[in-house]
């Protein structure tokens, strides 16, 4: 089940977790842990989640689900007694973490099998810089647990509104399967196709285009894409220079491979303005993929590694799983989904 920040919760959607895996973006706690009225330990817990979601990504900390200890799934919907009033919860999570953390929300959602308990849906975004919980330290998360950060990390976080950050994703563009390619090819060779069913020996001959036009497996699936440069800081980005690097596995030309070259090493986006929020096309980014029909591409098999120069400010780096990419705009074209598709 995906998250989709900002949504408003009904009961159905909490009972849909079950059996869900808490992940760096989602996190849930028993409500057994509320029920002492003497014991206000939890307040220090939630302090402590918050900076560690403020942090990272945001995120959203579910409260009146019991998950499993060992395997982090939910697992059953216990609630929170109705004694702990929304408008509490959300004071003592606002006052409990440092500096002020803008847009936090509390949702309270009733179940319909105990009037007297309910779950909070606390939504949590990213902070601006890095956030302190109420025991002095400074917390991050990793996919299944809340960790301290160290130095190098809570500069980096507090430097997130005073540098330049930029992200980069692939985009689909297109996805035609082998089937519609290979009746476009018999169509614009109606000739040497009626010529190779009755001969095929003098078809060859006649015809030298048959022999790239027929081959094993029938023709490939063709997936052109390119890259964008999104802003996701708090300042504008000017002139920004993008590389691009391809890292794959030997098994990768199998039934997969990449046309018109290599991606280009580095990219000078000269007299590009690029404002919080906006996005820009990598110019001289596209590419085409080819892949036989009914191959299914793993992960990692193909990475593209992105590194953006920013004016004043350190690079901003990361990695794109193509392979990945490429694998979910098939399936989407495959169910007569948009086939413009980002990662």
């Amino acid at each position: 089940m995906d998250m989709e920040f900002g949504k408003t919760w009904t009961e159905a959607q909490v009972k849909a977790l079950m059996g869900q895996s808490e992940s760096v973006r989602l996190e849930f706690k028993s409500g057994a842990m509320f029920d002492d009225p003497l014991n206000t330990k939890w307040v220090d817990e939630l302090s402590k989640q918050v900076s560690a979601f403020a942090n990272t990504e945001g995120g959203e900390l579910i409260l009146g689900v019991k998950e499993e200890k060992k395997s982090k799934v939910a697992a059953t919907v216990d609630g929170v007694a109705t004694t702990l009033a929304r408008e509490r919860l959300q004071q003592l999570i606002e006052g409990n973490v440092s500096p002020d953390l803008p847009g936090i929300r509390v949702q309270v959602v009733k179940l319909s099998s105990c009037a007297d308990r309910v779950v909070f849906v606390i939504q949590i975004p990213q902070g601006s810089t890095a956030h302190q919980a109420n025991d002095g330290r400074y917390y991050g998360r990793s996919e299944f647990e809340v960790k301290h950060l160290r130095d190098r990390d809570i500069r980096l976080r507090m430097s997130r509104g005073r540098v330049a950050q930029a992200n980069v994703y692939a985009r689909v563009k297109s996805v035609v399967p082998g089937t519609d390619h290979e009746k476009e090819l018999r169509a614009k060779h109606a000739d040497a196709f009626r010529a190779y069913c009755k001969n095929p020996k003098d078809a060859f001959e006649r015809f030298p285009e048959l022999a790239d036009l027929i081959g094993p497996g029938g023709q490939p699936d063709e997936i052109s894409f390119d890259f964008v440069l999104k802003n996701d800081g708090e300042l504008t980005i000017r002139d920004p220079a993008v590389k691009l690097s391809e890292v794959c596995r030997h098994g990768l030309f199998d039934g997969f491979t990449l046309h018109g070259g290599s991606l280009p090493s580095r990219i000078e986006m000269r007299g590009d303005v690029v404002y919080p929020g906006d996005e820009r096309d990598i110019a001289g980014s596209g590419a085409k993929l080819q892949c036989r029909p009914g191959v299914a591409l793993s992960e990692s098999i193909c990475i593209v590694k992105w590194k953006i120069f920013l004016d004043n400010s350190p690079p901003s780096e990361g990695e794109i799983d193509l392979g990945a990419v490429v694998q979910k705009a098939r399936g989407c074209a495959g169910s007569g989904r948009p086939d413009s598709i980002k990662a």
